[in-house]
């Protein structure tokens, strides 16, 4: 099978299994009623009270899409492994690497198309509700908004790696989301600033707007993180018998 006949494999995937829609779908609607709820506390001087300026109307929301992609990558791979289509595909193709590949890119994709979206409508749900103060493009804002848009992609791809590797979607779930949402927030409270700056999930999403390293470097940062889990899962499965 070619690289475009994997890729199209992967999409028809993707369309056929309702989990994958509905969790595109809940993502966007939550990205602009989450904007639209987070708009509604910018100030006249285009402040939040205890979450930054009103940046975070369109980059909480995201944070938000960033990890529910991420989940959508670990279902993707998962999902694949679990129907045994993974095997099938491979056995298909005499480069394992490429159907990794087109896994991976199609995921990317997908997200992209989702975060593009998602932050339209971000946007707008702020716009609505957050008064003359609402300017979140200021500054570094669409600096922000344009690394959050690029995140999207990059944790889906995460997740697709972690899936891979783990291959058990609550075990890749968790893995992530205790990470993120538990250890990083204890390290939050725990570690100077420029160490959390650092932190994975501190790369990327509405933390990055109150921390010293930046959107553009963050984003950079992350993309590694990226690249060493689907280096990983690529070496791992180059290597692992389709039997086991």
């Amino acid at each position: 099978m070619s690289f475009a006949n994997l890729w199209s494999a992967e999409i028809i995937k993707f369309r056929t299994l309702r989990s994958y829609l509905i969790t595109v779908i809940a993502s966007i609607a939550v990205a602009g009623i989450a904007a639209a709820f987070v708009g509604t506390g910018v100030d006249a001087k285009g402040n939040i009270p205890g979450m930054g300026t009103s940046i975070q109307a369109v980059a909480f929301p995201m944070e938000v899409v960033i990890y529910a992609m991420m989940v959508l990558g670990v279902l993707i791979a998962t999902g694949d492994l679990r129907s045994g289509t993974f095997r099938i595909t491979s056995i298909m193709s005499p480069w394992r690497r490429q159907v990794l590949t087109a896994k991976f890119t199609a995921a990317a994709v997908i997200a992209l198309g989702v975060g593009v979206v998602s932050t339209v409508l971000a946007y707008v749900g702020g716009l609505l509700t957050g008064g003359s103060g609402y300017s979140p493009l200021s500054g570094d804002g669409g600096l922000l908004v344009l690394a959050t848009l690029i995140a999207v992609p990059l944790a889906t791809i995460l997740g697709t790696a972690v899936g891979l590797l783990l291959r058990s979607t609550a075990g890749a779930v968790a893995l992530l989301l205790v990470w993120a949402l538990g250890i990083e927030a204890i390290f939050a409270y725990t570690v100077p600033p420029m160490v959390v700056a650092f932190l994975p999930f501190k790369t990327v999403g509405a933390a990055v707007a109150n921390l010293p390293l930046g959107p553009l470097p963050g984003l950079g940062m992350f993309t590694l993180y990226v690249a060493i889990a689907t280096g990983l899962a690529i070496f791992v499965y180059e290597r692992r018998d389709l039997g086991t």
